[in-house]
């Protein structure tokens, strides 16, 4: 009963998220990052979450809805915008590319950057996966 007692106590201490609108929490990468990118947007607010005590990601909302998230770093790990194309200048020339010969008119709504993998939703509700080496290894619908 005893150890049951101390892991419920010790819980918000192991898992925990604060929500703040002060951009002075974020890491300089993440604010130059969103001046660079989304320079008309401001920052709504930060979801900082923690674990053991350690921050493990900031979950940044912007004023034109965009969402970002970032790893303790400061590195864009998500961008995810709301119905309008991500910039540019976040895509690799692979992902342009492709999109661009593949599903012309198409846009990129969303980058999900993962391990070894770069996943891109598109506003036509398909999503495709792309390897370290630019392969296409998915589509999904």
């Amino acid at each position: 009963m005893l150890p049951i007692l101390l892991l419920t106590l010790a819980q918000p201490v192991l898992a925990d998220g604060i929500v703040t609108f002060d951009s002075k929490q974020l890491p300089p990468e993440a604010l130059a990052f969103i001046k660079r990118y989304f320079p008309e947007a401001q920052i709504s607010h930060i979801k900082i979450e923690k674990e053991f005590l350690r921050v493990e990601k900031y979950e940044v909302l912007l004023t034109d809805r965009t969402e970002v998230e970032f790893d303790r770093k400061g590195v864009w790990t998500e961008v995810e915008c709301d119905h309008v194309q991500v910039p540019l200048g976040l895509l690799p020339a692979y992902v342009s590319e492709y999109v661009e010969k593949h599903f012309p008119g198409a846009f990129v709504v969303k980058l999900e950057r993962k391990r070894k993998e770069l996943e891109v939703d598109l506003d036509n509700d398909l999503s495709l996966t792309f390897n370290h080496k630019g392969d296409l290894i998915d589509i999904d619908d």
